[in-house]
C-alpha cells in the first residue's frame, strides 16, 4: 500500500534523525543546555560535565552556558549566595517500536502509538569548607544579634562599606555533583478545547520515571511534581489548533507579489477507519498525511 493512498501528501520523521540534530543543536547552542553562575566563565573546568561545543561557538565567543543567580543561603543576615550549575547532557527520542532507549520496568511495554523520551541532568552545588564557616561565623553572630540600637557599636570592628548591599558570593574550589536520568513515555491525541468544536492536537504524558533516586518517598514525591508539571503546565502550552496546522500556500504567494487565481491549502488528512492515527507514531517514524486543497478563487 502506497503512503499516499489516504492522503495527497506524506512526511515522516525516524528518530535517529531527531536525535542526530538534537545532538548537533546541543554542541552548536550549549547555553540552552547548561545553566550555571558567573563564577563559571573564569573556572569551566569545575562544572560538573565539561561542555562539548562545535569549534564555531567557541571562535565566535558565544556563550557557553546561560548565566543564573547563585544560590541564596536562607535565613543569612546578609544575602549569602553559592555558586551552582545544572547541565542537561543527554536526551533521545523513540518512537514505537522501542529499540532504542533501554526503559526501566515501570514504563514497560512502550504501547503503539507512543514514544519515550529519555534525558539526564547533572547538577552541581558548592559546599562551602568547614574552614570558611568558621571564620565567617562570628561575623554572621554580630549581625543576625544587632538591631537598629546596637548596630554602630556591635559592628565598630567592621568597616561599613564591607556590608554590600548585593550578594556575597562564597568562594569555590570543588562542586558537588549528581547526576539523574529521567525516562517519559507519551502519545498524541485529537480532541476538543473547552465549548468549541475546534479541533486540537494534544500531547498527553502517559508515565515518568526517575532511576534509582532514594529514598523511595523522595522519588515519588519529585516525580509527582514533574508529571504534575508537564500535564498542567508545559504539554497544554503545546496543543495546536488544526486552523494553525493549515499551510495557506497562496496567501504565501500573494504576499511575494505572485498573482494565484486558485486558493491552495495543506492541511492534516482527517482521522478515519482507513488512517485512523495523524499523526502517527510506528515503525520507528513520526508519521504525517497532508491533503492538498484546491479551491476555485
Amino acid at each position: 500500500m502506497a503512503f499516499t493512498d489516504h492522503s495527497d501528501l506524506y512526511g515522516a520523521l525516524h528518530e535517529a534523525g531527531i536525535n542526530l540534530v538534537v545532538r548537533h543543536i546541543m554542541r552548536q547552542r550549549p547555553s540552552l543546555f547548561n545553566y550555571a553562575t558567573a563564577f563559571f566563565l573564569q573556572r569551566p573546568d569545575l562544572l560538573c560535565n565539561r561542555i562539548e561545543a562545535a569549534p564555531a561557538v567557541i571562535k565566535a565567543g558565544n556563550p557557553l552556558f546561560s548565566l543564573e543567580d547563585p544560590l541564596p543561603v536562607l535565613g543569612a543576615p546578609i544575602p549569602i549566595g553559592l555558586n551552582f550549575c545544572v547541565q542537561f547532557t543527554d536526551f533521545e527520542i523513540d518512537f514505537h517500536p522501542n529499540n532504542v532507549i533501554n526503559l526501566p520496568s515501570e514504563l514497560l511495554p512502550l504501547q503503539t502509538q507512543h514514544l519515550a523520551l529519555r534525558g539526564k541532568a547533572c547538577v552541581g552545588l558548592d559546599c562551602p569548607s568547614d574552614d570558611l564557616i568558621r571564620e565567617l561565623l562570628p561575623r554572621m553572630e554580630i549581625l543576625a544579634t544587632s538591631d537598629s540600637q546596637r548596630d554602630l557599636p556591635r559592628l565598630a570592628e567592621f568597616n561599613r562599606k564591607d556590608l554590600p548591599r548585593d550578594m556575597i558570593v562564597l568562594p569555590t574550589h570543588k562542586l558537588l555533583c549528581f547526576c539523574l536520568e529521567l525516562f517519559a513515555v507519551l502519545h498524541f491525541e485529537w480532541g476538543t478545547i473547552g465549548s468549541s468544536d475546534q479541533q486540537w492536537l494534544k500531547v498527553r504524558l502517559d508515565g515518568l520515571e526517575i532511576v534509582d533516586l532514594q529514598p523511595t518517598p523522595m522519588e515519588d514525591l519529585i516525580e509527582c511534581y514533574l508529571k504534575t508539571v508537564l500535564r498542567l503546565g508545559i504539554l497544554p502550552r503545546m496543543s495546536i489548533s488544526i486552523e494553525k496546522m493549515i499551510l495557506d500556500i497562496t496567501k504565501m504567494l500573494q504576499d511575494k507579489g505572485f498573482e494565484v487565481g486558485e486558493k491552495i491549502t495543506l492541511g492534516p488528512a482527517p482521522l478515519s477507519a482507513a488512517l485512523p492515527n495523524n499523526p502517527a507514531v510506528e515503525d520507528d517514524l513520526l508519521k504525517v498525511f497532508i491533503n492538498l486543497n484546491i479551491e476555485s478563487v
